[in-house]
């Protein structure tokens, strides 16, 4: 139970900033519904962290001028691979997570462009558009993972909650 409820404190929090917070400031835009489930399948790395990622998807969804599907449909997709990604690969320093995080941002957005072509008619890439997405929403995303790890970690100790340390 516990758990979840540290997922629903990230998530309005993630709703909260998306939304009315960071939404006035124009030149700051994180990618707080990816930052978010990411962090969560990195620490806990367990097999509920997919459905915790679509649940941030389609939450996202609902939030973006997008068709209605494709963050949900690109969230789901990369939990896949964060998930393997956590579980082979992952080290637990701080830096190294916000370069990652930043990575996988820029990865997602790039999916999530290009699913939106396959399902809409959009025009292709320009270079407006990867120094927009890098700029403001990359970077920014990889400057907040730093201290929502530490608070993920807090509440880890809060809550009592070790599922970083589970056993596969």
């Amino acid at each position: 139970m516990l758990p979840a409820i540290t997922c629903l404190i990230f998530w309005l929090i993630a709703i909260c900033g998306e939304t009315f917070l960071f939404a006035a400031i124009p030149w700051f835009n994180p990618y707080l519904f990816f930052l978010f489930p990411t962090l969560i399948c990195l620490r806990w790395r367990g097999l509920e962290t997919i459905y915790i990622y679509t649940f941030f998807g389609l939450t996202a969804d609902c939030f973006s001028t997008l068709s209605f599907g494709i963050f949900g449909l690109t969230f789901l997709l990369f939990s896949f691979f964060v998930r393997w990604y956590s579980i082979k690969i992952y080290q637990s320093d701080i830096i190294i997570l916000s370069i990652v995080i930043g990575i996988f941002s820029l990865l997602s957005d790039a999916l999530a462009f290009l699913l939106n072509t396959l399902f809409s008619e959009v025009k292709g890439i320009s270079i407006f558009w990867v120094k927009d997405v890098f700029f403001y929403k990359v970077l920014p995303t990889a400057l907040l993972a730093i201290p929502s790890c530490k608070l993920l970690i807090y509440l880890e100790s809060r809550f009592r909650i070790h599922l970083a340390e589970r056993k596969f």
